[in-house]
C-alpha cells in the first residue's frame, strides 16, 4: 500500500457552543454538533498527541513513549 499523502490526525472535536466532544479525525468536520446542532463553524478540533501513525495501517497506532526515532538511534551508534 503506498504512503499516504497526509497523515491522519486523530483528536476530538469540541463544541465552542456547548462543550459537546466527539471523537473523530481532523480531516473529517462533523456537519453540525449531535449535541445542540451548533454549524461546523463553531467545532474545534484538537489533537490527541499520545499517539502518532506508523503509516502501516489505520489500525496500527503507537504510544508516543514507545516510538523509536531510527535517525537518533543512528546518532547514538
Amino acid at each position: 500500500m503506498p504512503p499516504r499523502a497526509e497523515p491522519i490526525v486523530r483528536g476530538e472535536w469540541e463544541c465552542m457552543e456547548c462543550g459537546y466532544i466527539e471523537k473523530g479525525i481532523e480531516a473529517r468536520r462533523p456537519a453540525q454538533c449531535r449535541e445542540c446542532g451548533a454549524p461546523a463553524g463553531a467545532l474545534e478540533f484538537f489533537a490527541d498527541d499520545d499517539w502518532i501513525e506508523t503509516g502501516k495501517s489505520d489500525d496500527e497506532w503507537v504510544d508516543e513513549d514507545e516510538w523509536v526515532d531510527e535517525d537518533e538511534d543512528r546518532d547514538a551508534l
